[in-house]
């Protein structure tokens, strides 16, 4: 046991040094939060400005979009796509899920979409019967159908990279021709504050189908949604890189301040010269 006096040197030390490595941690945490506020704003304004500055705009009578380029359409989502939604086969017959094989992408996936980084979706936690699908309402989607979490977890967006089916929980897109799956993508995680808005003062945490139905969306031709959609891949891909280093950063710091302080009150440190 150390003396008081050695006590109270320990702790002033302590006290100095942890106060330090708490504003390294502050400064990290800070400069996360602008990134994915610029990360945020980046993808907003390539969905509804374009790549190309100073050409001539067009108010496009929607809030969340502002002015848009006079070229674009502002076009109701289901003239371009087709809409679907999910189902759940029913528990009450047991061979509805026996030799499930078809990915089932439910709400206890949406953990891949929450941080807004992963594109498209992964390996689903459950799987659906042939069986199953045929005697419910749920379908077997394509490729590059475009998610969006409509429950509880709302306004959450993917790509489907194979067939999948999911659960009720989704408002689900097939995209014609003239919509890229992955621009749509990009135009819904620009409109998570609105799908946000939609929540405030509802008792029911939902996006209604009549809501859904009246989407309206920036729609570019064809070959800049591919470009805009390449331009954000690199961008998002740059920001996430940075704030993987700063996430590190925290946790080194995080297991320094740990350390520091097992050290110190251990007696593996000589404070007295840092007094």
């Amino acid at each position: 046991m150390p003396s008081e006096i050695e006590q109270r040197a320990i702790a002033d030390f302590l006290n100095r040094e942890t106060a330090k490595i708490d504003a390294l941690i502050d400064k990290q945490d800070q400069l996360i939060a602008t990134m994915r506020e610029d990360r945020a704003a980046t993808i907003t304004h390539a969905v509804t400005k374009g790549l190309t500055p100073g050409v001539a705009d067009k108010p496009s009578g929607i809030q969340w979009m502002g002015d848009v380029p006079a070229h674009w359409e502002v076009a109701r989502l289901r003239h371009h796509a087709t809409m679907k939604t999910g189902h759940t086969p029913s528990r009450q017959e047991p061979e509805f899920w026996e030799n499930t094989h078809i990915p089932w992408f439910t709400l206890a996936d949406v953990w891949q979409l929450r941080r807004g980084r992963q594109l498209y979706l992964g390996e689903t936690a459950g799987k659906i019967s042939s069986l199953g699908l045929a005697n419910s309402a749920a379908e077997l989607l394509p490729a590059g159908t475009v998610i969006l979490s409509r429950t509880a977890s709302v306004g959450f967006s993917g790509i489907m990279p194979i067939p999948m089916a999911t659960s009720q929980d989704f408002w689900n897109w097939i995209c014609g021709t003239s919509l890229v799956p992955e621009f749509l993508a990009f135009v819904f995680r620009a409109m998570k504050p609105y799908f946000d808005s939609l929540m405030m003062g509802s008792t029911h945490q939902t996006i209604y189908q009549a809501d859904a139905a009246a989407i309206q969306i920036p729609l570019p031709p064809v070959d800049e949604q591919t470009k805009i959609v390449e331009a954000l891949k690199v961008k998002t891909s740059t920001v996430d890189s940075l704030i993987d280093k700063s996430t590190e950063m925290i946790d080194v710091l995080r297991e320094y301040r740990s350390a520091l302080i097992t050290n110190a009150v251990t007696g593996k440190i000589d404070v007295r010269e840092a007094v």
